[in-house]
């Protein structure tokens, strides 16, 4: 597999796979007309070899079971929504109202990708603990596309401002 794939399995950068590629440290991989090629072993996951200094990394040693969860926070929207109504026609920083929640990590943004399958959830009998009842779950990689507090580039598909 490539680097953008393994990190995404270990739970890190690939700027970080890529000093720990460089440092010969992930074990079986090699580079080939350029690119970095890693092996998976056991479990389908890459093997890092652990440094001899420094703490412990933090990567994570096998596939992930528990779907990451996206939703969109209500309270955000309706706080937005109040800004906007008292600020007509000025620039004001909205909260980003999207969450991914994979295991104690929490991150926000505006418009995120998702890099594959998912599964869309409603339970309103039995929400998450967060709260949410309406929800996605997907094994895949995703990526926000928008994380800065730009109203305007929330507003517009990201494909216009790329």
């Amino acid at each position: 597999m490539r680097t953008r794939e393994a990190a995404y399995l270990l739970g890190i950068s690939c700027q970080r796979l890529r000093v720990l590629l460089s440092q010969g440290r992930v074990r079986g991989a090699s580079k080939n007309n350029g690119f970095w090629e890693i092996p998976t072993f056991g479990d389908g996951m890459p093997v890092i070899v652990p440094g001899k200094r420094g703490p412990e990394g933090t990567w994570r040693r096998s596939k992930q079971e528990k779907p990451a969860m996206i939703h969109v926070n209500q309270q955000f929207i309706k706080g937005n929504a109040k800004k906007i109504k008292d600020n007509p026609g000025k620039q004001i920083n909205l909260m980003p109202v999207l969450s991914w929640k994979q295991g104690e990590r929490n991150d926000y943004g505006y418009q995120l990708e998702i890099k594959g399958s998912c599964i869309i959830v409603y339970r309103p009998y039995q929400p998450a603990d967060c709260g949410a009842q309406l929800w996605i779950n997907t094994h895949s990689e995703v990526q926000f596309i928008d994380i800065q507090s730009n109203p305007v580039l929330a507003r517009q598909p990201y494909q216009f401002w790329k």
